[in-house]
């Protein structure tokens, strides 16, 4: 039958000690407060990329002209005619399926109520073999980003799953929302830049979902941030105390 010793234990806790370990417990209390924090932020990242992707525009194209310039002749009462496109980042992933040109493309996802046929006349007229190219090599670099950033947010979505469910920091986690970060910002910026180059073809603007993208990759780069501080700080703070091992006897 086992007995406990009546002798003194030698690893017995020290009063300074249970005073440390509290100080240790509290802690550990607070990290698992910052845990929460940065589990709600990731988790609302995650799905506003999701939102923002599949359902929401990422950019707006507007194309506005006189309608004697596009019909090429004098009229007695001239208009300005416009059309609207609006495109998410699957508009960019599905668009080469069955079009021969972007031309195509937009003059058939327009918000007018003009038949497509007629944009698509008015702007082979106006559009010239320089414009196409130039949009030919827009569509291709969004896309390219398009898939980088996809493939950044998969990569992201897995170190989630494997580190943050435990409450986990590691290497994989930060060097994937590094990624994840940089390129949700990089997209906005490759729409300013493509917006830049066509601003005498067209109106190009980034739209709602390029905006929410890069917003969750900078709120997310501030509250990983603070948190990666923050839990620095309190193991700097931990108290070293040596594990307790109370001796029993065997009798």
């Amino acid at each position: 039958m086992a007995k406990r010793s009546k002798k003194k234990n030698p690893n017995a806790l020290t009063s300074q000690q249970k005073a440390d370990l509290l100080f240790n417990k509290a802690l550990d209390d607070k990290k698992k407060s910052l845990d929460i924090r940065l589990n709600i932020t990731v988790g609302i990242a995650v799905a506003l990329c999701i939102i923002a992707f599949l359902l929401m525009p990422v950019i707006n194209i507007n194309f506005s002209g006189q309608l004697s310039d596009i019909l090429k002749m004098d009229l007695e009462e001239d208009a300005t005619v416009g059309v609207t496109v609006n495109m998410s980042f699957l508009d960019f992933l599905t668009a080469p399926a069955g079009y021969d040109s972007p031309i195509q493309y937009l003059s058939e996802h327009t918000n007018s109520d003009i038949n497509s046929s007629v944009i698509y006349g008015a702007f082979s007229q106006i559009v010239t073999n320089a414009d196409e190219k130039m949009l030919n090599d827009a569509y291709v670099l969004i896309l390219t980003v398009a898939i980088i950033w996809l493939a950044s947010w998969v990569v992201w979505f897995l170190a989630i799953c494997i580190n943050r469910k435990k409450n986990k920091d590691g290497l994989f986690l930060r060097v994937s929302s590094i990624a994840f970060i940089a390129l949700s910002i990089l997209q906005w910026i490759v729409f300013i830049v493509v917006a830049i180059a066509s601003a005498s073809k067209a109106q190009i603007q980034p739209h709602i979902s390029s905006y929410l993208i890069m917003a969750s990759g900078v709120t997310l780069s501030v509250v990983y941030g603070l948190y990666i501080s923050k839990v620095k700080r309190l193991n700097k703070e931990r108290k070293d105390v040596p594990e307790f091992t109370e001796h029993i006897k065997e009798k």
